[in-house]
């Protein structure tokens, strides 16, 4: 039987007292990594074993959350080992998987977490984001990682508008018209490029800025979102303040433009 990944999934966040959510968001991501890490580990034994006629599937679904969530709730080095193991998993659609270093990526992940752990981000224990306004829609299939990011946009004196799919997006920004568009590549149905394509054809929407966030890291995936149209281009995992910092200036070049 193929192991289930931890169900983390926290209730409806408390967006009153944004910065207590956050925190109490990465405080259920601390309990909840051994059971990740444990089930990573048997997946990744069993692919070791029958390669891609194993649980393959579930193995990459659980180290692209990981590489996602980790990240956002102040565990990089997590998040970058989960990354490198990802990158190697994509060895098994060629033949080119190589077992051994696929182990290696687990355990120096396992390890990340501690060093991370002594290191928390100073929002962990206090202090806040810097502020700004306007609404933000956050397109993202992941519940956790779509939450985190609206919890910290909320902190930030945004609006968020969260959508889990790319087949809902137009339809959406439609309706409620945002200020600015969080797009993630890699979305069921979908994808985030075909997305951004569609936002940049419609006279409505046209110029309302895009800005990617995604785990694709590749010149040529950066290259092909910034051809389609997006504004802007960030890896997971994403740092916050730099994620505020951004949507700073792209509004702020959005309302020169239309005042120019």
């Amino acid at each position: 039987m193929v192991p289930q990944e931890p169900d983390a999934r926290p209730v409806l966040p408390n967006l009153d007292d944004p910065e207590t959510a956050i925190r109490d968001a990465r405080q259920r991501f601390l309990a909840s990594f051994p059971k990740r890490s444990d089930s990573i580990g048997l997946l990744l034994s069993i692919v070791a074993t029958v390669g891609a006629r194993g649980p393959v599937a579930p193995l990459r679904h659980i180290v692209h959350r990981m590489c996602g969530l980790a990240g956002m709730l102040g565990f990089p080095t997590v998040s970058a080992r989960a990354r490198d193991l990802e990158a190697l998993l994509d060895g098994l659609d060629s033949g080119a998987f190589d077992a051994g270093r696929a182990n290696l990526a687990f355990e120096a992940m396992e390890r990340a977490f501690t060093d991370d752990l002594a290191h928390p981000p100073d929002w962990a224990g206090s202090g806040a984001l810097s502020r700004g306004s306007g609404r933000i829609m956050v397109v993202e299939d992941d519940e956790d990682q779509r939450e985190v990011v609206c919890i910290n946009l909320t902190a930030a004196g945004y609006e968020p508008v969260p959508v889990p799919s790319g087949d809902q997006v137009i339809k959406t920004a439609q309706a409620e018209r945002p200020d600015l568009i969080l797009l993630d590549a890699n979305l069921p149905g979908m994808d985030g490029y075909s997305v951004c394509r569609l936002l940049k054809s419609d006279a409505g929407l046209a110029s309302t800025p895009v800005l990617f966030i995604t785990t694709r890291s590749s010149l040529d995936d950066r290259a092909v979102g910034l051809t389609l149209g997006a504004d802007d281009y960030l890896i997971k995992p994403v740092d916050m303040s730099e994620l505020t910092l951004r949507i700073q200036v792209l509004l702020a070049r959005r309302a020169q433009t239309a005042n120019g």
